[in-house]
C-alpha cells in the first residue's frame, strides 16, 4: 500500500506521525501563515456586506464540529481516553455557541436576532466562544496520562456544556443591556480588542503547548494546524479589523472554518484508512485461524467503524452486526416510522429487510465476487438516506468459502455535496455566460478555450470561430497598442506575474474601434506551472467618450467665464467715465441727459445679459413658465425684425421678407418667440459680411407652421451643425464677427422653441456658403376678437406717500431714495433689517422696499413681521436673486411684488404710482 498522508494505516489518536505526514503538516502551516501575512495589512479594508454568508459559515461550522466530536467520540469509547473525553466536550461546546451565535446574529433572521438582545449579544458570544475552546484543547495536552475515563463523564460533560452555553446566551441577550459594550454599530471598539488580545495570547500559548505534548500522536500535530488557524482567525477578525463586514471579517471567519475542518479532515481520512485496516485485520485472522482473537478484534473493529459492517454466512443471514449497521437498519424495518418494539428486534427486522433489498449482491460476494457502490436508499420520519453498498468474500481456509462482509457507508450528505458542487458549477457557468463582461480563457500556448456570449455581442466572432485559436492572432487588438499588448502578454506568461491590467483599444469584426479595460488574471497549479488565463474585458469607450465630452464643457466653461468676464466689464467703463463726468463742474443739461441716457443703454445691456443666464439656467432645470395666448406669427416676425433693424442697418444689409398672406396663428409667449427670432435675426446679422442678403419667411406646412431665417454669410461646417445650439459654443472662425455676447443666443432660442411644441436646426452647405435656421411650431385656430379694454385709471401719485428703502448696499439704497424724492415722496433709509423695523415703529411707512440679503435680519424676516401690522404697508422686494423659487418665497413672506435687479427705474416708479394711498 503506498505510504502517504492520505493512505497510511495508522490510528492518529494512538501512533506518532510519519516523516510524510509531519512534512505535508509543515507546508499546510507554511501555507497558512503566508496567506495571514497577505491578508493582515489589508483587515481592515471595508468590503460589501454579505448577510448571506453568515448562515453558509455557521452552518458548515456546526456541522464540522459536530462530526468531529461524533468521530473523535468513537475513539472516547475505544479507548476511555480522559483527554480525547475533554477535546470531544471542546467541540461540542464549539458547536452549540456557533448555534447560539448565528441565532442571535442580528439582521439574519430577525432584527436582534432569533433570539433577542440586542447588537451587543453577538460579539459577547464570539469572545467565550474563541475564549473557552483553547481551554478545552490545553485540557486535553494535559490530560495525556489522567486516568481512564469515569462512567457516566460524557453524559454529566456534556450536560454541563449545555448548561453553560444556556448560562451564556442568556447572560448575552437578557443580560445585554448590562455587559460592557463591545461594538458600534458595525465598529469594534478598544475593549473587544483588548479582550480579543488576551484570547489571542491564550491561544499562542495553547499552541505551544500542543507543540511541546510528548508523545506526540497524528491527531496532535493536525490539532496544532488547527489551533494555528484559530491564532490567525482571532488576529484577523478580532485583534486588527475594524468591525464586521471587513477584510478581515470574512477571511478570518475562512480561518475559524479551516480550523474546524483540519482535525475534521484528519479524522475523515483516518476512517477512509480503516477500511485498508480492516482489510489487513481481515487477512491476520485468516491466516491465524484463531476464531476467538478474530471475533474480538473484529467486534473491536467494527465498533470504530463509523460505516456499518454485516457479517454473513453460507446461505446469506447476518451473524455478526455492528452497532453502525443496527441504527442503520432500523429504518429499514417494516413499521418504523410508527413502532413500539425494542431497539433490538427493530434492528433485527430492518438487517433482515436491508439484506432482503440487496440479496443479488450479497449472494455474489458470498459466491466469491468482490463487489463495490450499490446504491440503498431508505426513508425514515419523512427523511431520505443514500447509502452504498460493498461487499467481499471471507475464506476459511485456503479456499473453503465461510462467509462475506457487507459494508453499508451512509453518503447522504456526500451525494448532497456533490449536488451542491454540481449547482455551484453550473451557476459559475451561467455567471460567466450572463456577465456584462466578455469573458476570455486562454492558455500557456495563448490558445483560447473560453469565449462567452458577452465576448460574441462585443467583438462579433462566434465561440466556435475564436476557440483554438491563438489570442495574439485575433485581429482584436489595434495597431496603434499591438506592442503595448504583446508586452502585457509576456509579462504575464514569463514573469512572476499574477495579475495585469491594460487599457486598449480593440476592433470588432464589424471595423468598428472600442475603448477597452482587460483585467487579466493568472491560475497556476501546485509547482507554479501556468494552467489558464483568464481576462475580463470592459467596454469603456461611452465612459471614455463621456470623459472627452467632459473635458470640452470644461474647456467652453473656461471659454464662457472670460467671455462672461469681458461682457460684464465693457458696459463699466463708460459707466465709470460717467461718473467721473458727473463729478466735474458747470455740466450743461444737455451733456447731463446725454449722460443718463448712455448709463441707462449699458445697465440694460447688463440685464440683458444677466436676463439671458437666469433663462438658460431656467430652461435647463424646467423652471421657466410660459404666458401663452394666441399670437399672429407674421405680426411677431415684423415686431422681431424691426426690433433687429439698428443691427441690420449697421451691417448694410438686405432683408427679403417672405410672409404667407393669410394669418397663422399659434398658442405662444409673444415675448419669448420674439426673444427667438430676434436672436436668430441678429445672429445672421452679426455673422454676415457687410452688404449680405437676409432672408426671412413664414409658410404653413401639414398643419405646422415653418419660418426660416436665411443668411450669406460665414456658414457653419458639419461639426458645427450638431453643436450650434449648445450653451457657450460660438463659432471659432467667425468668433471676430459675434459683437460680444456669450454664446446663449442659439441655445435659448432652441429651449424656448422646444417649450412651445416646436422644434428648431440648422443647416448648410458649408463654411462661407452661408446657413438657414428653421423653426417649426405647432397652428392653432384663430383667436377671437376680444373686447376694447377700458381706459386704465389713474393711480395715486407717488408724492406725499412715505416710503422706507432698506437695502445693505449703501449706494444702492441712496440713488433709490433720491430717485423717489425726485417723484415727491418722502423716504427714510436703513441699511439692516433690524434698522428697518426700527425706523418703521418710529414712523409708519406706506410703502416699504426692502432688499432680501441684509444683515441682522433679512427682508423676508422684515417682510414677515410688517405683513402682520395694520394697516399693512404695501412691501416691495429688490434683489439679486431672481430664480423661480426666490419669487415663491418672497410672495410666501408677505411681499406685494418682486422686483430682480437691476429695476428699471420707470418700471418700479409705476409700479409705485398704482399704490392706493393706505
Amino acid at each position: 500500500m503506498r505510504q502517504g498522508v492520505l493512505a497510511e494505516p495508522t490510528d492518529l489518536v494512538k501512533h506518532h506521525p510519519s516523516g510524510a505526514q509531519l512534512r505535508h503538516v509543515v507546508w499546510v502551516l507554511a501555507g497558512l501563515a503566508l496567506v495571514f501575512a497577505l491578508l493582515a495589512p489589508a483587515a481592515g479594508i471595508p468590503l460589501a456586506r454579505a448577510p448571506e454568508f453568515i448562515p453558509m459559515y455557521g452552518s458548515v461550522l456546526i456541522g464540522a464540529n459536530l462530526l468531529t466530536g461524533i468521530l473523535l467520540l468513537g475513539h472516547v469509547h475505544t479507548g476511555r481516553s480522559r483527554a480525547l473525553g475533554i477535546l470531544v466536550l471542546g467541540y461540542l461546546l464549539t458547536a452549540l455557541i456557533a448555534s447560539a451565535h448565528l441565532l442571535t446574529f442580528p439582521g439574519l433572521f430577525a432584527d436582534q436576532g432569533v433570539l433577542g438582545g440586542n447588537h451587543q449579544t453577538t460579539p459577547w458570544l464570539h469572545v467565550a466562544w474563541h475564549a473557552l475552546f483553547p481551554l478545552f484543547v490545553l485540557g486535553y495536552t494535559r490530560s495525556t496520562d489522567a486516568p481512564p475515563l469515569p462512567p457516566h463523564f460524557m453524559r454529566v460533560g456534556a450536560l454541563l456544556i449545555v448548561l453553560v452555553v444556556a448560562l451564556l446566551v442568556l447572560v448575552s441577550t437578557s443580560g445585554a443591556r448590562w455587559l460592557p459594550p463591545l461594538m458600534d454599530g458595525d465598529r469594534t471598539l478598544p475593549l473587544y480588542h483588548w479582550i480579543a488580545g488576551a484570547i489571542l495570547a491564550l491561544s499562542v500559548g495553547v499552541l505551544w503547548a500542543i507543540v511541546r505534548k510528548r508523545p506526540r500522536t497524528v491527531l496532535d500535530v493536525w490539532l496544532a494546524v488547527a489551533m494555528a488557524a484559530w491564532v490567525f482567525e482571532i488576529a484577523l477578525s478580532c485583534v486588527l479589523n475594524g468591525g464586521m463586514f471587513d477584510l478581515g471579517f470574512y477571511a478570518g471567519r475562512l480561518y475559524g472554518l479551516a480550523a474546524a475542518l483540519f482535525v475534521l479532515g484528519a479524522l475523515a481520512i483516518d476512517n477512509i484508512a480503516l477500511h485498508a485496516r480492516l482489510h489487513a485485520t481481515f487477512q491476520e485472522m485468516m491466516e491465524t485461524r484463531a476464531h476467538a482473537q478474530w471475533h474480538s478484534l473484529l467486534g473491536t473493529v467494527l465498533r470504530q467503524l463509523p460505516d456499518g459492517v454485516l457479517i454473513v454466512d453460507a446461505a446469506g443471514r447476518c451473524v455478526m452486526a455492528n452497532d453502525q449497521a443496527g441504527r442503520m437498519a432500523a429504518s429499514f424495518a417494516p413499521g418504523a416510522a410508527g413502532a413500539h418494539a425494542g431497539a433490538d428486534a427493530g434492528a433485527h427486522t430492518g438487517i433482515a429487510a436491508m439484506l432482503d433489498l440487496i440479496r443479488d449482491p450479497v449472494a455474489r460476494a458470498v459466491g466469491g465476487e468482490t463487489f463495490h457502490d450499490a446504491l440503498l436508499e431508505s426513508d425514515h420520519d419523512g427523511v431520505r438516506r443514500t447509502h452504498t453498498v460493498s461487499g467481499a468474500p471471507l475464506r476459511d481456509g485456503a479456499a473453503e468459502l465461510a462467509a462475506a462482509v457487507i459494508v453499508v457507508a451512509d453518503i447522504t450528505e456526500r451525494t448532497e455535496a456533490s449536488a451542491a458542487l454540481a449547482r455551484a458549477l453550473d451557476q459559475t457557468r451561467y455567471l460567466v455566460e450572463n456577465t456584462p463582461l466578455a469573458v476570455i480563457e486562454w492558455n500557456r500556448d495563448r490558445a483560447v478555450t473560453l469565449w462567452n456570449g458577452r465576448a460574441e455581442e462585443l467583438f462579433g466572432w462566434r465561440q466556435h470561430e475564436v476557440v483554438g485559436s491563438r489570442i495574439d492572432a485575433l485581429p482584436l487588438i489595434h495597431d496603434s497598442d499591438a506592442d503595448q499588448v504583446g508586452q502585457m502578454i509576456r509579462r504575464l506568461l514569463d514573469s512572476p506575474t499574477r495579475h495585469a491590467k491594460s487599457r486598449n483599444r480593440n476592433l470588432t469584426r464589424d471595423g468598428r474601434v472600442l475603448c477597452c479595460e482587460w483585467y487579466n488574471s493568472v491560475l497556476v497549479d501546485e509547482a507554479g506551472q501556468i494552467l489558464t488565463v483568464f481576462s475580463l474585458v470592459l467596454d469603456v469607450t461611452e465612459r471614455e467618450q463621456a470623459m472627452d465630452g467632459l473635458r470640452e464643457a470644461d474647456q467652453r466653461k473656461d471659454v464662457y467665464i472670460a467671455t462672461l468676464a469681458h461682457e460684464l466689464r465693457n458696459p463699466l467703463a463708460p459707466i465709470a467715465n460717467a461718473a467721473s463726468l458727473l463729478r466735474a463742474k458747470s455740466l450743461s443739461p444737455e451733456r447731463i441727459e446725454w449722460i443718463a441716457a448712455m448709463v441707462g443703454r449699458q445697465v440694460g445691456q447688463m440685464a440683458r445679459l444677466l436676463d439671458d443666464l437666469l433663462d438658460v439656467s431656467r430652461i435647463g432645470r424646467g423652471k421657466i413658465e410660459l404666458r401663452r395666448t394666441r399670437v399672429e406669427l407674421g405680426r411677431l416676425i415684423r415686431d422681431a425684425l424691426q426690433a433687429s433693424m439698428s443691427l441690420i442697418e449697421s451691417g448694410r444689409h438686405q432683408v427679403a421678407l417672405r410672409l404667407v398672406d393669410e394669418p397663422l396663428w399659434a398658442d405662444a409667449d409673444a415675448l419669448r418667440l420674439t426673444q427667438v427670432f430676434a436672436n436668430l435675426i441678429n445672429n445672421a446679422a452679426k455673422y454676415t459680411p457687410p452688404g449680405g442678403a437676409l432672408e426671412i419667411g413664414l409658410r404653413s406646412e401639414n398643419g405646422e407652421a415653418v419660418a426660416w431665417v436665411a443668411d450669406n454669410g460665414v456658414g457653419l461646417d458639419a461639426g458645427m451643425i450638431e453643436r450650434v445650439f449648445d450653451p457657450f459654443v460660438q463659432v471659432g472662425s467667425a468668433r471676430h464677427l459675434a459683437q460680444g455676447g456669450l454664446g446663449i443666443g442659439l441655445s435659448l432660442a432652441k429651449g424656448f422653441v422646444e417649450l412651445h411644441g416646436g422644434s428648431v436646426h440648422a443647416d448648410s452647405d458649408g463654411e462661407g456658403k452661408g446657413a438657414t435656421f428653421i423653426v417649426r411650431l405647432p397652428l392653432c385656430e384663430a383667436a377671437e376678437p376680444e373686447a376694447q379694454a377700458e381706459g386704465e385709471s389713474a393711480g395715486g401719485a407717488v408724492n406725499g406717500k412715505h416710503i422706507l428703502v432698506a437695502d445693505d448696499n449703501v449706494d444702492a439704497a441712496e440713488s433709490l431714495a433720491w430717485l423717489l424724492r425726485s417723484e415727491g415722496a418722502s423716504v427714510t433709509v436703513a441699511h439692516d433689517g433690524a434698522q428697518a423695523l426700527r425706523l418703521y415703529h418710529e414712523r409708519c411707512a406706506d410703502i416699504v422696499v426692502l432688499d432680501l440679503g441684509m444683515p441682522e435680519m433679512s427682508g423676508l424676516e422684515v417682510a414677515a413681521i410688517l405683513a402682520d401690522k395694520c394697516p399693512r404697508p404695501y412691501l416691495v422686494a429688490v434683489t439679486g436673486r431672481g430664480r423661480q423659487e426666490d419669487h415663491a418665497a418672497s410672495l410666501a413672506a408677505g411681499f406685494d411684488h418682486h422686483f430682480t435687479k437691476p429695476v428699471a427705474p420707470q418700471q418700479l416708479i409705476e409700479l409705485l404710482r398704482g399704490v392706493e394711498q393706505a
